[in-house]
């Protein structure tokens, strides 16, 4: 995996919350200008490569961690922007096979299994299925399996398959989301307050090399 293609995409949701509370609105937008894709926290792959887990265990929600851990839990630790590889390019794949923008690495997703796609006169993003064996949902539904493109909204659950749970934003709604949830919480506070490193799965969800 590339390593300036990996920092540029895959972000800490926990970093992100920092630089919320540190900055105003337009330099936070400027420092995460790409929509989001946000799941579990990220492993190592056999060459020592950042990887992503699959949604794992969560927190109990009764611990001391509070509300910010709860909506931690819900939202996920890692983040994977929707950025093209070229100013040319108007697709992020998502698949089992190594060429993917978005690898998963699981038995239950295809090799080739959704792509995003952005409509640039409509500033929105799309995700369309491509005839994977176990489907793609949205907000519960099923996507068609024929390619169709059904538009993203903020804070839509994404899932591949039966195992592979994500949650899409904007980056204006991540702004806005963060802004509900974090806005009168210090950065001393929503530091300490992020969840322990749950345990993952043995699959994983990866950035692909550049290229």
């Amino acid at each position: 995996m590339s390593e300036s293609y990996s920092k540029v995409n895959l972000v800490a949701v926990s970093e992100m919350i920092e630089r919320f509370q540190e900055l105003d609105k337009e330099p936070f937008l400027e420092a995460y200008p790409y929509p989001v894709v946000i799941t579990d926290e990220p492993g190592s792959d056999e060459n020592g490569e950042a990887t992503f887990h699959t949604i794992g265990a969560r927190p109990d929600s009764d611990s001391s961690s509070g509300k910010a851990d709860r909506i931690l839990a819900q939202v996920g630790r890692w983040a994977f922007q929707l950025r093209k590889k070229s100013r040319f390019a108007s697709m992020v794949t998502l698949g089992r096979v190594a060429g993917s923008d978005i690898r998963i690495n699981i038995s239950s997703v295809s090799k080739f299994h959704a792509y995003f796609t952005h409509v640039a006169r409509e500033q929105s993003w799309y995700l369309s299925d491509a005839n994977s064996s176990n489907g793609t949902f949205l907000a519960g539904q099923e996507l068609p399996a024929s390619h169709g493109k059904v538009k993203l909204e903020d804070g839509t659950m994404v899932r591949f398959g039966p195992d592979v749970t994500c949650q899409y934003f904007s980056s204006e709604g991540l702004w806005t989301y963060f802004s509900e949830r974090f806005s009168d919480m210090p950065s001393s506070e929503s530091a300490s307050a992020l969840p322990s490193t749950p345990t993952g799965g043995d699959s994983t969800l990866e950035a692909s090399p550049e290229g």
